[in-house]
């Protein structure tokens, strides 16, 4: 973890509980002198567009109410002049550079409640040669609160990755102690289209040399890693304070939103695809990896098995930032116990072992590690590994087939579309996804682009109204239904208009009954296939695969989702990122919801733990987006195989396909779902699950299979056939419900996995953590 190394700030999530959140005049309370409150905007890269948001939220802030100044901002006077930001300017000492420089002794006299400090890292050509960031510090020494900007690179603890990516060194940096004064860190976000779009203010181009420049920025800097690192490191960030909340409310659990995988190394036998399959977890979920190795007396054929050399470990999993411990144990027996002991302490979420490598026999009289070790561990997913490096037959080396109608397939609706697509993800509601859609359009208008706003949901937010600007609206389509009146998106209307861009809200949006189709993303699609260029919004909690983890990281279920293929369409994916606290503080104000639903927001959905993780979930998603297109570029490809996931008609179902279908996108392999019928005459409920689950397969770009067998225990053998038929190396299961009497009697489909299919790596998948959450449509 780079960006900190300790709690980020003493009330980061106990912020609603003083008077006056951010700002507000924080230098006295309760008659105790406290230093002032420091914010962060952190920019993916050099243009991301820091100022303007720092000048934004000044602007924001003066106009509730508070004593807002700007100390230094490098957009110039011209920048503070316009008519939505006309915030005072505190003079700037004369310098022989030009450089515009921080009067530190002017904002203590002025005494603001805020003041807005661009550029941490410069180094200022008076007050001794102080760094901004030193000159901050002497100010939120006298209780003012400060806004202040920073780029990724140029963060202390980046150095390393920074150099490496791009082969320079960083002069001006800020410390990570002092980043760690932040009460609250917002990222910033721009795609590589954006940021060569844009032209630089004046005094911005004549600082870094850009404007004309700024192509020659992204070629001679890897902007794509960097944003990568920027998108990665701030998610491992939010999920280490979302950790620490829990903690400090006792909640035990882990939250659900990151996988922590531990991979189980007590032997050289089949080392290596453990490490890997550890490793290919740990990249494909953006997961944390540690490694254990158990130090017991173990024996392989007769000869007692040497250490593993730490040395090796650390360096096979140093690329995602694996963590190697050993433990030293008096006797095999103890394995399963430890392990499980390490599992709780460390809030592991995803095991890794290795299928046995005792014989039946051997097992009935020494028993079964591996039996022990799943037998306690049924609460989490298990991978067992299998025991060869390649698929009975597959040459060493050889790439997986890809076979049609996988995750990497897309519907026919979807292919092959003219119009291209823009999404602006959030965590929820409020965080200035509109808000931003709408100045990126307004700038295309500007600049000759035909742009019209096709629907647009303001919430009679007074902002977000002013930036529809010079847009023209199309109207909208009144559908009447039940005797109400509501009003949709006219997609006749934008086909007729054809603009080269239209603007549109809420992506996920379930249409009313009586237009053309059924979800707004379908609309979207029909806007791109004419040729049409299409902005949208989304909030990470409407994607598909994601349903499940919102659903156990808020307790909400949301039913509006949208496919995740609609989001890996767009050309662009940018984040619209906000602290937690940012967004409460906006629906006290009434800024997101009337005064009655925030009230009700707050109360149940609009929780600091639930937006922490929402933040998570959408830093994740977009970092995955990015992933996927680098390596793309790269022309990278799946390996391991095919990936199937076999589901009974139980209610679990959804969550297991959700889980292989989370893998298989971040592996790029295809995914099958398989049912396997017995003939058997279907409950009510079965026949609900089975309708659900082959539209969810569907709607998600996933082949559905359905395979009849005699009986249930020749369910295994069925398994394996198709399995090998689809060159599936990696099978997906639920952890058994049966006990042993009922194994006896009825047959274990797992156990005889583990015996026949130790070839295939077996993914044995948990039921859900805790009681069904309540339906909640978002």
């Amino acid at each position: 973890m780079i960006f900190y190394t300790a709690w980020p700030g003493q009330d980061y999530f106990d912020q609603r509980t003083m008077p006056d959140h951010f700002h507000g005049g924080l230098f006295m309370r309760n008659g105790i002198k406290k230093t002032g409150r420091l914010k962060i905007l952190l920019g993916v890269a050099r243009g991301a567009g820091k100022t303007s948001r720092l000048l934004e939220e000044g602007t924001e802030m003066s106009r509730s109410g508070t004593d807002v100044v700007v100390g230094v901002a490098q957009c110039g006077e011209e920048e503070t002049a316009r008519p939505e930001c006309r915030l005072e300017r505190l003079p700037l000492p004369d310098t022989a550079s030009g450089e515009a420089e921080l009067d530190v002794a002017a904002v203590i006299k002025r005494r603001p409640q805020v003041v807005l400090i661009d550029d941490l890292a410069h180094r200022a050509a008076l007050d001794g040669q102080l760094y901004r960031w030193q000159q901050v510090e002497r100010i939120l020494d006298e209780g003012i609160d400060v806004l202040a900007t920073v780029d990724v690179e140029q963060l202390e603890g980046m150095q390393p990755l920074i150099k490496e990516i791009t082969g320079k060194r960083v002069e001006e940096v800020v410390p990570d102690a002092f980043v760690r004064r932040a009460d609250e860190l917002e990222l910033i976000d721009v795609t590589e289209e954006e940021l060569a779009e844009r032209e630089a203010p004046a005094p911005f181009e004549r600082r870094h040399n850009l404007g004309r420049a700024v192509r020659q920025y992204l070629a001679s800097t890897n902007f794509a890693a960097l944003r990568q690192i920027a998108l990665h490191q701030m998610a491992d960030q939010v999920d280490e304070w979302l950790e620490l909340y829990r903690a400090r409310r006792g909640l035990l659990a882990p939250s659900g939103v990151r996988e922590h995988i531990l991979v189980s190394v007590h032997s050289p036998f089949n080392l290596e695809r453990l490490l890997r399959a550890g490793v290919n977890l740990a990249h494909g979920l953006q997961g944390s990896l540690m490694v254990v190795q158990l130090h017991a007396p173990v024996y392989h054929r007769g000869e007692e098995v040497t250490r593993l050399p730490r040395e090796y470990i650390e360096a096979v999993t140093k690329p995602v930032n694996g963590v190697f411990i050993e433990v030293e144990l008096d006797e095999e027996k103890e394995v399963p116990d430890k392990l499980a002991e390490i599992i709780r302490e460390k809030k592991i979420t995803r095991l890794v072992v290795g299928h046995s490598a005792r014989s039946r026999w051997e097992e009935f009289w020494r028993g079964s590690v591996l039996s022990a070790i799943l037998h306690r561990n049924r609460h989490i997913d298990v991978l067992v590994v299998a025991n060869r490096r390649a698929f009975s037959g597959k040459p060493a080396g050889e790439k997986p087939a890809h076979k049609p109608g996988g995750t990497e397939a897309l519907p026919v609706c979807a292919r092959n579309l003219p119009g291209r697509l823009k999404v602006y993800l959030g965590m929820a509601a409020g965080v200035g996804k509109t808000y931003r859609m709408l100045v990126d359009g307004n700038e295309l208008l500007e600049k000759g682009l035909d742009v019209v706003a096709g629907y647009i949901e303001t919430h009679g937010r007074d902002e977000t109204c002013a930036q529809i600007g010079a847009l023209e609206v199309l109207p909208r389509r009144e559908v009447v239904y039940r005797g109400r009146n509501f009003d949709e998106l006219d997609l006749d209307a934008v086909l007729k208009r054809r603009p080269q861009l239209v603007l549109i809200d809420e992506l996920a949006h379930t249409n009313i009954p009586g237009v053309k189709n059924a979800k707004r993303y379908q609309d979207v699609l029909e806007i791109m296939r004419a040729g049409i260029d299409v902005y949208t919004t989304l909030n990470v909690q409407h994607l598909e695969s994601l349903n499940d983890v919102v659903e156990e990281a808020t307790g909400v279920k949301v039913r509006e989702t949208v496919p995740d293929w609609v989001l890996d369409l767009a050309r662009e994916v940018v984040l619209v990122d906000l602290a937690p606290s940012a967004l409460l503080l906006r629906l006290e104000e009434g800024k997101v919801y009337p005064p009655g639903k925030a009230e009700q927001a707050m109360a149940n959905f609009f929780q600091p733990a639930n937006l922490t993780a929402l933040r998570e979930l959408a830093l994740r998603r977009v970092a995955g987006h990015l992933d996927r297109q680098v390596e793309k570029n790269k022309h990278t490809v799946s390996y391991d195989g095919n990936i199937l996931v076999a589901v009974n008609l139980r209610p679990a179902a959804e969550r297991l396909i959700r889980r292989g279908f989370r893998l298989a996108y971040g592996l790029k392999s295809n995914l099958f779902v398989a049912y396997f019928n017995t003939g058997q005459m279907r409950s009510p409920a079965e026949e609900r699950v089975y309708t659900y689950i082959k539209t969810l397969c569907q709607t998600m770009g996933v082949s559905f299979l359905e395979r009849q067998v005699g009986r249930d225990r020749d369910v295994a053998v069925a398994l394996l056939m198709l399995a090998r038929e689809l060159d599936s190396r990696q099978l997906f299961l639920g952890h058994s419900e049966r006990n042993g009497w009922q194994k006896l009697l009825r047959g274990s489909i797992i156990d005889s996995l583990l015996r026949e299919a130790r070839d295939l790596d077996l993914h044995l998948i948990a039921p859900p953590r805790g009681e069904v959450p309540r339906p909640v449509r978002l």
